[in-house]
């Protein structure tokens, strides 16, 4: 008769230690593309430019601060089933934050999407062709992102 060792319980502690390992940034990255972590901070904060012919104001349409604010409880839901993963030794911590940002990412870009206030002026909306306040091209939107960063 084989008897095989089934103490997972090496396997059980590494796992939860490298949970600890890791965390999950998401945005627009600066070290990625400037130009539009700039437009970034700007859509989600504001900003009044001065000119010498007056001022342009562009308002604050949050929409990762908002989005995190809304989604907060979901994405600790979502955790909390791939952590069930990890202790099942289906999946690796690593796996479990990238899916993770994964679902961040696409929270982030459907409220972009989505973001209908403060609507456009309408000098911007005849420029653009769109009324959506957030998407012009759709570059900013494709440039949301993730990282999975080791401590």
């Amino acid at each position: 008769m084989r008897v095989t060792d089934r103490n997972n319980i090496p396997q059980l502690i590494k796992n939860l230690r490298d949970l600890k390992r890791f965390t999950v940034e998401v945005g627009v990255f600066g070290d990625d593309d400037s130009f539009y972590a700039m437009i970034a901070n700007i859509h989600e904060f504001g900003v009044t430019i001065q000119k010498a012919s007056g001022s342009i104001i562009i308002p604050e349409r949050s929409f990762l601060r908002t989005t995190f604010d809304e989604k907060q409880n979901e994405w600790a839901q979502f955790a909390k089933r791939q952590l069930k993963n990890v202790l099942d030794f289906k999946i690796d911590a690593r796996t479990l934050y990238e899916r993770l940002g994964a679902r961040m990412v696409g929270d982030i870009q459907e409220k972009i999407t989505d973001i209908e206030a403060p609507p456009n002026v309408s000098s911007t909306i005849r420029k653009k062709g769109s009324s959506n306040p957030l998407i012009d091209s759709g570059d900013l939107r494709r440039r949301i992102t993730y990282k999975v960063v080791q401590k």
